[in-house]
């Protein structure tokens, strides 16, 4: 057997979500609607449709769509989603990726784990130039996006499609993501899983580098 295959979710453990970019924009729609919200509510400010989304009872794209038509209403410029998120990540700009994930992408690879993006919505939120730009797909072997393939995680489909990609079992496989809907789609299918918690990113790289067996990292978020 060779080495375990590291997958990734994008929006997440790779890129930094909404409700971390909000901080640095108070006084906007955007953030008046996202701040202290999602992974990051608290028993004073509670998400009650994040709760549902974590429970399987939404889809992470109706939460979304929930949250454009709030944003929307509250001053946004457009009651779609994607117009939503390229008001946060616009222009595309390195510091929007996390550097231990970086740091892990190149540690994995330099210990000869085949690496791979498994994403639902990459270019539903953004477009191929601004991808490109951003230069992160680039460093990994296999980027499978739902919104290209016509499944979304947790369909097994798509899974299908990155062992396939990748070339490797289910059971050969390492997959952090921070949908706990994904993780269980991901652990139905033999996939060892770490879950990823924006508010504590450090637990879930060190988790993942355990599975791995990648000395712990030196990249900061």
């Amino acid at each position: 057997m060779g080495a375990r295959a590291l997958v990734l979710d994008f929006g997440g453990p790779v890129l930094l979500t909404p409700f971390e970019l909000v901080s640095s924009r108070p006084g906007t729609p955007a953030h008046e609607l996202l701040f202290e919200r999602g992974p990051l509510a608290t028993a004073a400010r509670p998400d009650a449709d994040w709760s549902d989304l974590q429970q399987g009872r939404i889809t992470e794209r109706a939460y979304w769509a929930h949250r454009a038509r709030e944003w929307h209403g509250a001053g946004g410029d457009d009651p779609d989603i994607r117009a939503m998120i390229a008001h946060l990540y616009q222009p595309a700009r390195p510091e929007l990726v996390r550097e231990p994930a970086r740091a892990l992408i190149r540690d994995a690879r330099a210990a000869g784990h085949p690496v791979a993006i498994l994403t639902n919505d990459l270019r539903a939120f953004h477009s191929q130039e601004w991808v490109d730009e951003m230069g992160i797909a680039g460093d990994v072997d296999v980027l499978v996006d739902g919104s290209i393939e016509g499944y979304l995680k947790p369909d097994r489909r798509l899974y299908d499609i990155l062992a396939d990609r990748l070339g490797v079992d289910f059971g050969d496989m390492v997959f952090l993501d921070d949908q706990w809907t994904n993780i269980r789609g991901a652990e139905a299918l033999g996939i060892a899983s770490v879950w990823f918690d924006p508010a504590d990113p450090d637990a879930g790289f060190a988790a993942i580098r355990e599975l791995l067996g990648l000395p712990e990292g030196d990249g900061h978020g």
